[in-house]
């Protein structure tokens, strides 16, 4: 079967450049941006303009009003971008905000974290909130928790927790899971939890396991529909098992 294939991208982080020593904010203050080596940012601190370094962390509330690139980001607290952020490994304890695009190696989501474009990386874990206003590329996704996703989820391995209601506009992948989350975790009164099911148009994949799952097409090789879906349409090429209280208003096996 003729599946969906991503782009394979790399994520640049430090190019050569001068380095002109760390910045460091304690306090409210502002400053200019530039190319550092450590970028600390303690209390209320702004940065104008693009800052590029080894080492970017935030404690408390920040705002950075260009694009930034780094080895290694931590945020702790709140952050807003107003530009693109790239890093090697971007580690969310609070909230991040990010006005474009975001590239990683590496992303784990302990907060909430909104991006108003795309996601694009190597290995994603969300044990939080993530909202994307546009695709969501990697290779491996992993979520405990909810997410909104206005374009494409695509990864090789997606495998979603659902605590609370979540939205995707397609999934693609080679083995997709979706799983009713555990409540020990207390996640769920994180969230508020009303409900916990995952809304999506289409999803396509090899091997695919779903519960708790309302989509309008399911398309795969191998196919599970368990508990709480409602499937309009399941197209599957080798196997297809549905729980007898889901609900499939039609299946299609393709030659």
């Amino acid at each position: 079967m003729e599946m969906r294939k991503k782009e394979t991208r790399e994520v640049n982080t430090m190019e050569t450049k001068k380095v002109i020593g760390d910045l460091v904010i304690n306090g409210n203050g502002s400053t200019a941006g530039g190319t550092f080596a450590k970028v600390r940012l303690n209390g209320n601190g702004k940065v104008h303009g693009d800052v590029e370094c080894e080492d970017f962390e935030t404690n408390g509330s920040s705002k950075i009003e260009g694009n930034v690139t780094a080895t290694k980001a931590v945020i702790n607290g709140s952050s807003k971008f107003v530009g693109d952020v790239t890093t090697g490994n971007f580690l969310i304890n609070g909230s991040a905000a990010i006005d474009g695009e975001l590239a990683f190696e590496k992303l784990e989501v302990k907060g909430a974290s909104k991006v108003t474009k795309g996601v694009r990386g190597e290995k994603l874990v969300v044990e939080g909130l993530l909202k994307a206003g546009g695709d969501c590329e990697v290779e491996e996704a992993f979520f405990q928790g909810s997410f909104t996703i206005d374009g494409l989820l695509n990864a090789d391995k997606i495998e979603v927790s659902l605590h609370g209601r979540s939205y995707a506009k397609e999934i693609g992948g080679e083995t997709i899971s979706v799983r009713k989350g555990s409540t020990t975790l207390g996640l769920d009164k994180l969230f508020k939890v009303l409900s916990r099911e995952l809304t999506v148009d289409v999803i396509e994949g090899d091997v695919i396991e779903l519960e708790y799952t309302k989509a309008k097409v399911v398309r795969g090789n191998t196919i599970k529909i368990g508990l709480g879906c409602d499937i309009d349409l399941v197209e599957y090429k080798d196997q297809l098992q549905t729980n007898k209280s889901a609900n499939v208003g039609e299946s299609r096996k393709m030659d």
